[in-house]
């Protein structure tokens, strides 16, 4: 007769246990590795997003400049297509001028 003497995890049912208590460290093991690579790109894809504010603020910049030079004061002319910039104010065919005058010394004494 071949009696051999178990093991006391083995008598209480515990080999089933054991098995899948391995089983769900493996998952847990491929998960947390897919878990950090899903992490890995999401901080590239933070970096390149910084990347790209950055492009696009200075973009913005470069166009609010833009447009503040077009807007920047007027130059004497007619606004929005009206005969002078007096329609507004009730003063119809009033034209709007602007004279500039330069005087110029030729050096002599």
């Amino acid at each position: 007769m071949n009696r051999s003497i178990k093991r006391p995890v083995e008598l209480a049912g515990f080999s089933a246990r054991l098995a899948r208590a391995e089983k769900v460290e493996g998952e847990l093991a491929v998960t947390g590795a897919r878990y950090d690579a899903v992490l890995d790109d999401i901080d590239d894809q933070r970096a390149a997003l910084k990347t790209h504010v950055g492009a696009l603020e200075v973009t913005r910049s470069a166009l609010d400049h833009v447009i503040n030079r077009m807007t920047a004061g007027s130059n004497g002319g007619p606004h929005d297509g009206s005969e002078s910039s007096k329609d507004s104010s009730g003063e119809a065919g009033q034209g709007v001028a602007q004279v500039i005058t330069s005087e110029t010394s030729n050096g002599e004494g």
